[in-house]
C-alpha cells in the first residue's frame, strides 16, 4: 500500500490510538509508516471532508453522512462512548431549564462546531426546543463561560473531565442521555477512507487494529506524546479520556453501525 494522508485530531484518544504509526523514525518498529498524519480540530476535519482533502480521515458521524458520496466508513478506529460523551455545562443548571421554557429568551449555547457529534447530541437532547447555538473552537468554551461571554456550552475531549475545576454546573451528560434513549453507544467519531482508495480499506483497518493493540500493550510509552498534544496535562485526566473512548468498539464497530447511523439520520 502506498503512503496515505491520514487526518486525525490532537485529542488524547487519537494520539494514543495512532501513536504506533506516528513514530515514523522509530527504528524499533521495524517497518515503514503507511500514513502521513495531519492534526486538525474535528470541525476542520469535517469541513475538509467536503473537499475530499484526505485519503483517510477522522470525522464526526453526522459529517460522514454528509460526505458519504466521497468517503466510506471503516469498522476500525471509531471512538464510541459507553454511556458517556460530550457534556452540556453552564453557570447555573436551573437557569438553563428556565430559559429553555422561555421562547423569548432561549439559552445561548457554545458548541465545538456545527457539524460535530456534540451538536447533534445537543439537538437530540433539546428535541426541538429553541436555543441559540454558536460555534467556537472546543478549547475556548470553558474559558468563554468563565469570562462571562456565554452561560452554557458543550465540552468534549478532556474538557468533560475538568469543567468542575472551574465551578461550572453539569446541565446534562449528553452521551448518557443518548444511551438512555437509544440503548446504543455514543457515536463520537469514525474513521473513513476516500472512495478512490477503497482498494486499501481492509488493509487500513488491520493497520489501525495493529496500532491499537500496540497502544494498549505499551500505554506508558504513548503518554508523553499524548501529553505533547493535549489541552490538559494531568495524567489521570489523559487516562480517563483515553479509556472512555478507546475500547472494544475501536477494534470493530460493525455490529452497531447501522443502528447508530439510522438514529443520526433521524436526529438531523
Amino acid at each position: 500500500m502506498k503512503t496515505l494522508d491520514f487526518a486525525i485530531t490532537p485529542c488524547p484518544n487519537d494520539i494514543f490510538s495512532y501513536f504506533y504509526w506516528m513514530k515514523e523514525n522509530d527504528k524499533s518498529r521495524g517497518e515503514s509508516a503507511p500514513f502521513k498524519f495531519s492534526f486538525l480540530d474535528i470541525e476542520d476535519l469535517n469541513r475538509a471532508a467536503a473537499k475530499g482533502k484526505f485519503a483517510v480521515t477522522k470525522l464526526s458521524f453526522p459529517a460522514y453522512l454528509r460526505n458519504k458520496d466521497k468517503y466510506e466508513i471503516l469498522s476500525a478506529g471509531a471512538a464510541l462512548g459507553i454511556g458517556t460523551g460530550p457534556v452540556l455545562i453552564g453557570v447555573n443548571k436551573k437557569t438553563f431549564f428556565e430559559k429553555l421554557k422561555n421562547s423569548e429568551l432561549p439559552p445561548k449555547i457554545l458548541v465545538p462546531g456545527l457539524r460535530t457529534t456534540a451538536t447533534m447530541l445537543l439537538k437530540f437532547f433539546l428535541n426541538g426546543k429553541n436555543a441559540q447555538i454558536r460555534s467556537v473552537n472546543f478549547r475556548k468554551i470553558i474559558e468563554l463561560i468563565k469570562k462571562g461571554e456565554a452561560e452554557f456550552g458543550v465540552v468534549i475531549h478532556e474538557g468533560r473531565f475538568v469543567y468542575e475545576d472551574s465551578s461550572l454546573d453539569l446541565v446534562t451528560d449528553l452521551g448518557e442521555y443518548w444511551t438512555w434513549k437509544t440503548s446504543l453507544p455514543v457515536p463520537l467519531g469514525c474513521i473513513c477512507v476516500r472512495k478512490d482508495c477503497l482498494e486499501f480499506k481492509s488493509e487500513i483497518e488491520e493497520l489501525i487494529r495493529k496500532s491499537l493493540r500496540y497502544a494498549f500493550d505499551n500505554e506508558p510509552k504513548t503518554l508523553p506524546t499524548v501529553r505533547d498534544y493535549a489541552q490538559y496535562l494531568e495524567e489521570d485526566v489523559l487516562k480517563k479520556h483515553i479509556h472512555s473512548f478507546v475500547n472494544d468498539y475501536s477494534f470493530d464497530c460493525s455490529g452497531v453501525l447501522s443502528e447508530i447511523l439510522k438514529y443520526i439520520e433521524f436526529s438531523k
